[in-house]
């Protein structure tokens, strides 16, 4: 009897530290959770690209689309670069080609048309402190684009052009809608 209050004083003691380790608040496991998008602060289809050769890389991404005016703006973060506005489009999907005459990532949009039957690609480098066009826009019919399509890309014959699709309207006396959007592929040379 004289040992039981030291016993029920060691059980209060060991039932208490267990309980305590047993139960860890999960904060301790994750320091100051913080979501993706708090973390990161890029905007959402944001892509990363090397555009001004031997500096870090930065993103680009769709800023905002104006309906009324029918434009599109494309920004860079921290507007490390001008903006730039493409004419005549509802919106825009960016992608970052490697292209052999040129040292920066080139950025190509895809600019959504009025004319939604047609994707409109415009491609830029960076070049002289500005941004260039190396070969003008061009337009591909939606019935001619595929998961696997590559717009625009290396002359693998000739350094100085550039390969592109684009679609070309064909009249058909055969077929029931008697015309047809047919993809050609030609080559273009890269304006200096």
């Amino acid at each position: 009897m004289k040992h039981l209050p030291l016993i029920i004083l060691l059980l209060l003691l060991f039932g208490c530290k267990e309980f305590g380790e047993g139960h860890k608040p999960e904060t301790d496991l994750i320091e100051n959770p913080i979501s993706p998008k708090e973390k990161t602060n890029i905007p959402e289809g944001a892509l990363k690209a090397n555009f001004i050769e031997h500096q870090d890389s930065f993103y680009a991404f769709v800023k905002n689309i104006d309906a009324s005016n029918n434009t599109t703006l494309v920004s860079f973060e921290n507007e490390q670069l001008p903006e730039i506005t493409i004419p005549e489009s509802l919106g825009a999907q960016l992608s970052i080609l490697k292209l052999k005459n040129f040292p920066n990532d080139v950025l190509l949009v895809n600019a959504m048309a009025i004319d939604t039957n047609f994707n409109e690609y415009y491609l830029y480098v960076w070049k002289d402190s500005e941004w260039k066009q190396p070969v003008n826009h061009f337009y591909i019919h939606k019935s001619n684009i595929t998961d696997t399509l590559i717009p625009i890309k290396n002359n693998l014959k000739d350094s100085m052009q550039l390969d592109r699709y684009y679609s070309v309207f064909n009249m058909e006396r055969v077929s029931e809608k008697k015309y047809s959007w047919s993809l050609v592929q030609e080559s273009v040379p890269i304006e200096e």
